[in-house]
């Protein structure tokens, strides 16, 4: 029987390590070159920057921009989107200036007017409406106060005419002049309080000298001046802008509270369907519809 011999490799065969796999060091190097690649390519996108137009001083509202009232500044190309601004010149220089504009102001296009404005606008933003006025009203009365809010406006009689208040209210109702009877048959006038305009706008308030400016007819506010003329004392209340309007020259004398009334709620009360004094003719003396 034949006996199988187990041939064995040379030796040298037997000692030599195997060649290994070269394939994930090369991946690994790919992988770091990418990886360098792009963080080189990011810092350099992040190193580029954008010329953008501030203002060199301050341009008040209104005001014609002049190449010399701007300068030019660098800024990253990628940057809030709140800093976004005006990069050419041309686009800047001859417009008008929307707001009051303050020196190192990043340009921006609501900053600016292809026309010179045609009505007055406050530092808020808030524009005066075609024929209409400003009016000055001091906030002590009626405490802290934005332009989003809305403003009634009354005032005290301490002579207690009623016909300052009273006639006027009935004559504009087309009742007829009628003085309104005290309380009890006393023919003594007595003080009283009337509620002039109701949901009159918030222009600006100007906290540091506790001053509102509120917009009104020229008629409503030479009635406010006429009032001040007389030396009767004004009173304004914070109102909501979207609160019902209370009613006109309403008179009010403490003989006349009306437990019911007083208790009744705000739903209860009748809303004002009477248009405030001068609605209809923005110009005093004007021919009414």
């Amino acid at each position: 029987m034949a006996t199988l011999t187990p041939t064995s490799a040379p030796l040298s065969q037997a000692l030599a390590r195997k060649r290994g796999n070269p394939l994930p060091a090369v991946l690994l190097a790919l992988g770091l070159i990418v990886a360098v690649t792009f963080a080189v390519l990011g810092y350099l996108e992040s190193q580029k920057t954008e010329t953008l137009v501030v203002l060199a001083r301050d341009v008040p509202y209104g005001r014609q921009i002049t190449a010399e009232d701007i300068s030019l500044i660098q800024l990253p190309l990628h940057r809030p989107a709140q800093l976004t601004g005006i990069s050419d010149p041309a686009a800047v220089v001859g417009r008008y200036a929307a707001r009051d504009l303050g020196a190192n102001d990043l340009v921006q296009a609501p900053m600016l007017l292809a026309e010179p404005p045609t009505q007055p606008v406050y530092p808020n933003g808030q524009a005066l409406s075609p024929n209409m006025v400003p009016v000055p009203f001091s906030t002590a009365t009626i405490g802290p106060l934005s332009y989003r809010d809305r403003v009634n406006i009354g005032f005290n009689d301490r002579s207690g005419a009623p016909d300052l208040c009273d006639r006027a209210r009935r004559i504009a109702e087309g009742a007829g002049p009628s003085l309104l009877p005290a309380a009890g048959g006393n023919a003594q006038p007595r003080p009283y309080a009337c509620r002039l305009l109701s949901s009159v706008r918030v222009l600006y308030v100007d906290e540091s000298s506790g001053v509102a400016y509120l917009e009104l007819t020229p008629y409503q506010a030479h009635t406010i001046w006429a009032l001040q003329a007389a030396g009767l004392e004004l009173w304004g209340e914070r109102y909501g802008a979207t609160s019902t309007p209370l009613s006109t020259l309403d008179r009010l004398d403490i003989g006349q509270v009306s437990v019911e009334q007083l208790d009744a709620p705000i739903a209860a009360n009748p809303a004002a369907t009477m248009t405030l004094p001068g609605a209809t003719s923005p110009v005093p003396g004007s021919r009414q519809p």
